[in-house]
């Protein structure tokens, strides 16, 4: 499911409307974050990640450019970290591990491998409406199937795993939300609270930003070659084994190290000018007139791209119902940029690609900065700040890491539960209450194992009462005192 853009002034948000969720679509980046991302609402999270939970999808990249033992080589020289940052806790730089295994992506589905289990019955073609309550009790949901209205109940107890776009819409149709909002859409409230608010996302900017003198064995006539295909579909080797993405790494902007990390650089060896704008500049919403004044003419070259990414924004979106229609898509306003703060930490990430475009293993590949002036920042001189604050209110784009409209302990509590409700829980980036300091895949599927947890011993400890119940009322039937 895509939500359609208008204009350049609009940003493209994709959900992952498919078994196995965003995992199906990502770039199968496996980040697990830094200690200060969960202290305070997830202590315990090393508890259930992928090494403890004896994951094996989670590998090494397997295939990579002579780009990534450039950049490796020259964070060498800028006297930063190379290391595991899956293990270390401090800052560093690292070919990405991704959920690929022999070749093949791994979504949460087959990570998982859970789906054929007894018990499991997924509905396909089935679109949810809202949640079904009794007075406050969650005890099923609505939904169409082919045009028709349906229902399904709980005995227990109902889920929303719908992301960060979806699982706020349904709580709002289903009269969880802002008061005052869903009144003027005439949803009955259940219960007033800040759904949809407190948006997060990566922002990421700096697209086909560096180019190289020199071409890299990940090209479009590469990727076409018959033999590419050959090597994949015989051996699962090859450029079609490529993760997009080759290395990773997180810094401080700043020199205040008491916090989290603030940037992340995403290294791909391929700048969206490279498939002569028949693919990519749709799916990043680049316009025409901005691909053909900008993108167009790196076509022939060899363009990379290098995205600083903004770990921890202050600029906060939020998401609303356009009606109570729940065919309708929701409004989305990311706010982004509104803090200026965000701005100049985006202007730090440059800075430092400067810097390591500047060191001598990359310019043995003959890096350099692009100087075409962006479209609409002319009058800018270039590279100054003003400059660089230009080019980031008109170049930034989603990294596709939105969370934060259902946070813990505004909407939900630590265990999950929708405050103010009974059986009523949400399992997803919505409930996070700050980003992580990387990509958010990793951090997903250690709620999911966190909250998965949670409920067996719920379930325990609801069965263990019930059969205590019932022997109770075998030796004290009821309205009988019971003997001393």
């Amino acid at each position: 499911m895509l939500p359609y853009h208008k204009s350049m002034h609009q940003s493209l948000w994709s959900m992952g409307k498919v078994i196995g969720g965003s995992s199906k679509l990502n770039y199968m980046l496996y980040v697990e974050g830094h200690p200060l991302d969960y202290e305070d609402w997830f202590p315990d999270y090393k508890d259930f990640t992928a090494e403890k939970m004896n994951l094996q999808d989670v590998n090494d990249i397997q295939w990579y450019t002579e780009l990534s033992d450039a950049v490796l080589k020259g964070i060498t020289e800028l006297n930063k970290y190379i290391c595991n940052i899956n293990k270390n806790v401090a800052t560093g730089f690292m070919k990405a591990q991704v959920t690929i295994k022999n070749g093949e992506r791994q979504g949460t589905d087959k990570i998982l491998r859970n789906t054929n289990r007894p018990g499991l019955t997924i509905f396909s073609h089935s679109h949810v409406n809202k949640v079904i309550f009794k007075s406050k009790k969650a005890v099923g949901i609505e939904y169409t199937k082919f045009g028709k209205r349906m229902q399904a109940y709980a005995d227990q107890g109902v889920i929303l795993s719908a992301g960060a776009i979806g699982s706020p819409k349904l709580l709002m149709l289903s009269g969880i939300g802002p008061k005052e909002h869903l009144e003027s859409l005439n949803i009955k409230v259940i219960n007033d609270l800040p759904v949809g608010q407190n948006l997060m996302d990566h922002i990421v900017t700096g697209l086909d930003l560096v180019t190289l003198n020199t071409t890299l064995s990940l090209s479009l006539p590469n990727l076409l070659n018959p033999m590419s295909a050959i090597h994949y579909y015989l051996f699962r080797q090859g450029p079609w084994t490529s993760a997009g993405v080759e290395v990773l790494g997180t810094l401080y902007s700043q020199k205040n190290k008491s916090t989290a990390p603030d940037l992340q650089f995403m290294v791909m060896p391929l700048g969206i000018s490279q498939d002569n704008g028949i693919f990519l500049k749709r799916i990043m919403g680049i316009t025409d007139r901005v691909y053909e004044e900008y993108f167009a003419p790196l076509s022939h070259k060899t363009a990379v791209t290098i995205l600083p990414v903004l770990l921890h924004p202050k600029s906060k979106g939020e998401i609303k119902l356009r009606s109570n229609n729940p065919f309708d898509q929701p409004i989305i306003n990311p706010k982004y940029l509104s803090n200026n703060d965000d701005v100049y930490t985006l202007i730090n990430g440059i800075q430092f690609i400067k810097q390591l475009i500047n060191t001598n293993a990359m310019q043995a590949l003959g890096a350099s900065l692009y100087k075409k002036h962006f479209p609409g920042c002319e009058d800018k001189t270039f590279d100054s700040m003003a400059y660089w604050n230009c080019y980031i209110r008109h170049l930034t784009l989603s990294s596709y890491h939105p969370a934060g409209t259902c946070r813990i302990n505004t909407v939900v509590d630590k265990s999950f539960k929708v405050l103010g409700t009974r059986n009523l829980f949400v399992v997803d980036a919505s409930v996070f209450p700050k980003l992580p300091s990387g990509n958010i895949n990793a951090a997903v599927m250690m709620i999911a194992e966190k909250a998965s947890s949670l409920f067996k011993i719920r379930k325990q400890v609801h069965e263990s009462l019930l059969f205590k119940c019932q022997i109770s009322e075998v030796f004290y039937p009821k309205n009988k005192e019971r003997s001393k």
